[in-house]
C-alpha cells in the first residue's frame, strides 16, 4: 500500500462522517469533519496524531446522539482517528512528493538580482571588488 493511501482514506471517512452527521441534523459536528479533511491533509507528524487522538473522542462523543446516522457518523469519525494516530506519522504531509529542483536560468538571476536593488551587469571580481577603478 502506498504511503499516501492511508492519508486519503481518511479523509474520505471524515467526507462520509460529515454527511452523516449533516443527515443526523448534527450540523455543527458536520462542519468540524469537514474542517477536519483539511487538517488531515495539511498536518504532519505528532500533530496528525494528536489531531486523530482528538478525532477518537469526537467520535464517539458525536455517537452518543442516538441517531442511527450519528451512530454512522461517529463509527466513521473513530475510524479515521485511529487510522491517524496508527499510521499518522508515516503519511505524506501535503506538497512534499515530487518537487523537482529548478534548472539554474542565468536570466532568471538577472530579474532576481535588479530585484535586489543589484546591477547584474557591473562586472565584480569574485573578492568583491570591482574591475573599473
Amino acid at each position: 500500500m502506498k504511503a499516501s493511501s492511508p492519508l486519503w482514506i481518511a479523509a474520505l471517512l471524515l467526507v462520509g462522517a460529515a454527511g452523516a452527521f449533516w443527515g443526523a441534523g448534527s450540523v455543527p459536528v458536520a462542519l468540524l469533519c469537514l474542517a477536519a479533511v483539511a487538517a488531515v491533509v495539511a498536518l504532519s507528524g505528532v500533530t496528525r496524531r494528536i489531531l486523530g487522538a482528538l478525532l477518537f473522542v469526537v467520535g464517539v462523543a458525536g455517537a452518543f446522539s442516538g441517531h442511527w446516522l450519528a451512530i454512522a457518523g461517529g463509527v466513521l469519525v473513530v475510524a479515521s482517528g485511529a487510522l491517524q494516530v496508527a499510521l499518522g506519522a508515516r503519511m505524506p504531509k501535503i506538497g512534499m512528493g515530487g518537487q523537482k529542483p529548478r534548472a539554474h536560468d542565468p536570466e532568471t538571476d538577472m530579474w532576481r538580482a535588479l530585484e535586489r536593488g543589484d546591477d547584474p551587469t557591473d562586472d565584480k571580481t569574485p573578492g568583491g571588488t570591482t574591475s573599473n577603478e
